[in-house]
């Protein structure tokens, strides 16, 4: 995926633009400029963690709230956040008036760029209540095979973890692959 693309999740409300690709940096690091809209607050997907990326986060304008480890903190224009290997966190915009603009860079690549794609994707689909969109076998088959850069986390944690290994089993025995959404959601969205 080339530097400048722009990936858009209506669920979460919060618009990612490539900045520089894994392929840019030779796997090293990617990374991502992120718009949350003011009603994104809140919206912000799953508490989760990184098993092996490092995932720094600068806030360029706006406030953004992170609950990093259980701790809740705001961070304002300028400020910036460092959430290491195994650290369970999620953020989200802090203002019901104001957009937030902040600068994501995660290190190393890996497969985020397929990641975020096929995660706004699902969330696209899902939004649009498109013609056999994502359910949540799915996006447990999605998950796991993700799984050594996304690992669902928070409260309850083991449960999740064991719910989502089995909703993925009954998900792949299905047929569900990962990698679905996005080949269909070109077509859904150009209508």
């Amino acid at each position: 995926m080339p530097a400048g693309n722009k990936i858009y999740n209506p669920l979460t409300r919060k618009t990612f633009f490539i900045v520089k690709s894994a392929k840019e940096t030779d796997g090293e690091y990617v990374r991502f400029k992120c718009i949350a809209d003011p009603e994104s607050n809140r919206k912000s997907g799953f508490v989760h963690k990184h098993p092996s990326q490092t995932e720094i986060i600068t806030v360029k304008s706006g406030s953004m709230i992170a609950l990093v480890n259980g701790k809740k903190v705001r961070y304002d224009a300028g400020e910036m956040l460092v959430i290491k290997p195994g650290d369970a966190h999620q953020w989200w915009n802090a203002s019901n008036t104001q957009e937030l603009n902040v600068v994501t860079e995660i290190r190393p690549a890996l497969k985020t760029e397929q990641l975020y794609r096929v995660t706004c994707s699902f969330a696209q689909a899902r939004h649009n209540h498109a013609e056999n969109a994502p359910n949540l076998l799915h996006l447990a088959v999605m998950l796991d095979h993700y799984s050594d850069m996304y690992v669902v986390a928070g409260k309850w944690t083991l449960l999740k973890k064991a719910t989502f290994k089995l909703l993925a089993a009954i998900g792949r025995f299905k047929g569900y692959t990962p990698e679905w959404t996005y080949k269909h959601l070109i077509a859904e969205t150009a209508r």
